[in-house]
């Protein structure tokens, strides 16, 4: 993995060289550079926030390059380049503004590369900060670009010091293909590496590539896939293998699905389409991959397609590099992808106590075992059960509806007509447990297996962003989360509620299925018949949701009968019962926990909105669009009491759906 490394340098960092600091001009006592942790994260994911990640350097001096270890040792927020204060008076330019070029290569450990500082008045200063590719530096103090991210910014800087920095490896600066001049024609063949790039720019992520793999492998009928996802400073850049036990292929059927566009035809519940999933996903992760193959009874094959060496189209069968083999190994029969040269994420997730590496290996199980659950359980139709691996550790398939507590609505078919023949739909809703309900199931195993609970069914993220649609096709989950165009937002209160849509192959014209299978697109007449069914799981999630936000706490102090507000009371209140009294009034408020918050609004898109904070505590939201209400409120918004016994009541009007009839104008 090879990155330039920019950073305007300031004042507090030029005391790394002594000469600065010989000139007087020094402030600080620090002497090393600071690396921006999202920097380093970037260029090292595999390196834990303890660990001191060593460097061998070229760097200038008054005798010439020479070279010297340096690390970069983590300090307080950020990250710092320590272990060489160059004393060489070639430095004497140094001042706040100059820029720090780094060239790094974080393949091996240690990394090695090269770095040079260059005044602010220099041209090649002038020529990197003029150039698109370092935008990000307006608001970022360093940026670290990939590959062909710097590829302007590796050519300046390898034309004005080649003793320094190399040239970039990219061949889409290399000559276009020659012309070739016929009568009343001209043929004008594409620029393969320009041409992989428009191609792989489809929308992938790198969970939702391996996904496409991964379809490939469950479509020829393997039931075993394992994932070798390699730490990036082992010695191999960053990489990883797809390796199958499917059917495999033979030598004419490997050539043609490295073909773009390949001309392959798919069984009826296959999860292929338009013959470009190998190659989309693997160039939208790496700029080489190889494909080994092998059927059962026959020898094992194998092709390379290398971005920078991709004349006349031409896809290689050299031999393979010992670890290659290693990474490439097959059974009896199967398939194995590599991908080489792997483009890191423009930006890294950062969770505590995990390197950015392992984030990544984390994302990608979650992905495979919520698109795959249904392989993995053994529940797809007509196929066998699936088991995925990646380093070794089994993927455990996640349900998005698979809770004990998950409420099951009847399934209803639906067909959808084409213009050559009828394709099947599948609808269903579901009606997800409460938390309350959750931490109920739960309870026996303790409260860090009802988190985990929680967790996986709001699918690691948060709940109210996963409610609405969960479309398959052929049982493989390609989209979640969402009302699509049936209702523009999600509800807090439709939290629980959520809906799947299954469909074949037939429709994936009709639903506009792209590339990548990422995009859906639902005819209306579809989403009529699938709102009615969303409909009722939404009201029972708004009815759920009422009910426990209305279940008001109990005091912290235990206190003498009749001499407080019990809770329970406050909202039987709305049902007629009294509550304790005392000389005619209620005795004392409700304790501090047991308060709710008022908010005057301004909206006419409801009367009053009903939520829990983030403390649990209740929130009254009172809109002016019904002046009698709106007075209310501010004549007993002192009085927590007589608000509770409000917010009760209200959330009782709720239940009944009398707001909606109320905006509707049908009630008074």
């Amino acid at each position: 993995m090879r990155f330039v490394i920019l950073r305007l340098l300031t004042h507090s960092e030029l005391g790394m060289f002594h000469e600065y600091r010989r000139q007087g001009k020094e402030g600080s006592k620090q002497r090393a550079i600071n690396f921006d942790w999202d920097v380093v994260d970037r260029v090292f994911p595999a390196a834990n926030d303890s660990d001191r990640i060593d460097m061998d350097l070229l760097f200038d001096t008054d005798d010439g390059v020479k070279q010297a270890r340096q690390w970069l040792k983590r300090q307080e927020k950020n990250w710092r380049l320590e272990g060489n204060c160059p004393r060489d008076k070639c430095y004497h330019f140094i001042a706040p503004g100059c820029l720090f070029a780094m060239e790094v290569d974080a393949s091996t450990s240690p990394a090695s590369g090269s770095w040079s500082v260059f005044s602010a008045e220099h041209i090649v200063t002038r020529s990197i900060l003029s150039d698109g590719e370092s935008s990000r530096l307006a608001k970022s103090a360093m940026i670290a670009l990939h590959d062909e991210e710097g590829e302007r910014t590796w050519q300046i800087l390898a034309e004005s010091r080649p003793d320094i920095f190399t040239a970039p490896r990219s061949a889409s600066l290399a000559a276009p293909a020659p012309v070739g001049i016929r009568v009343n024609r001209v043929e004008l063949p594409p620029n393969p590496a320009r041409l992989v790039q428009i191609l792989a720019a489809v929308g992938h992520t790198l969970p939702s590539a391996v996904a496409d793999i991964v379809d490939n492998s469950i479509s020829h009928n393997a039931t075993r896939i394992a994932i070798s996802f390699g730490r990036p400073d082992g010695g191999h850049g960053r990489w990883m293998s797809i390796t199958d036990d499917g059917d495999g292929m033979d030598g004419g059927r490997l050539a043609e699905a490295m073909r773009i566009g390949s001309a392959s035809v798919y069984e009826a519940n296959s999860l292929g389409k338009y013959g470009y999933g190998l190659k989309g996903a693997s160039w939208s992760q790496a700029k080489v991959f190889t494909v080994v193959t092998k059927q059962e009874g026959g020898a094992a094959h194998h092709l390379t397609w290398d971005v920078d060496d991709m004349h006349d189209w031409v896809a290689k069968s050299d031999p393979l590099e010992q670890w290659e083999e290693d990474a490439t190994v097959l059974g009896r029969h199967g398939t194995v992808v590599l991908w080489k040269d792997m483009r890191p994420p423009q930006s890294i997730q950062t969770t505590r106590g995990l390197d950015p590496y392992s984030v990544e290996v984390r994302d990608l199980d979650r992905h495979l075992a919520l698109v795959f659950h249904r392989f993995l359980e053994g529940k797809a139709a007509g196929r066998k059960a699936v088991a995925i691996t990646i380093n070794g550790k089994s993927v455990e398939p996640n349900n998005p509806f698979g809770h004990p507590y998950t409420e099951h609505y009847d399934a209803k078919p639906i067909r959808v007509s084409t213009e050559t023949e009828d394709g099947r739909v599948t609808v269903q809703a579901y009606l997800l447990p409460s938390e309350d309900e959750i931490e109920e199931c739960h309870k026996a195993a303790g409260p860090e297996a009802a988190r985990k609970a929680l967790d996986r069914i709001g699918l690691h993220g948060k709940r109210n962003e996963t409610q609405g649609l969960f479309i398959y096709r052929h049982d493989r989950l390609i989209k979640w989360g969402g009302w699509h165009q049936m209702w523009e937002t999600n509800d807090e209160k439709t939290k629980l509620a959520r809906l799947v849509v299954n469909f074949d192959n037939i429709l994936d014209d009709v639903f506009k299925i792209n590339i990548s299978k990422q995009i859906v697109q639902l005819p209306q007449a579809l989403q009529a018949e699938i709102k009615k069914l969303a409909e009722i799981a939404r009201k029972d999630s708004q009815k759920k949701y009422r009910r426990q936000i209305l279940k008001i706490p109990a005091p912290q102090q235990p206190q003498q009968p009749g001499t407080g507000a019990n809770p329970a009371n406050v909202v039987a209140s709305v049902r007629g019962e009294g509550l304790p009294v005392k000389g005619g009034v209620v005795a004392n408020p409700l304790p501090p926990s047991s308060r709710v918050s008022v908010k005057d609004v301004r909206t006419d898109k409801f009367l009053w909105k009903l939520t829990k904070g983030l403390t649990g505590a209740l929130d009254l939201q009172v809109s002016d669009a019904n002046f009698n209400l709106a007075a209310l409120v501010k004549h007993i918004r002192s009085d927590q009491v007589a608000v509770a016994h409000l917010a009760a009541f209200l959330g009782a009007l709720d239940e009944a759906n009398v707001q909606i009839a109320l905006l509707q104008g049908k009630a008074s």
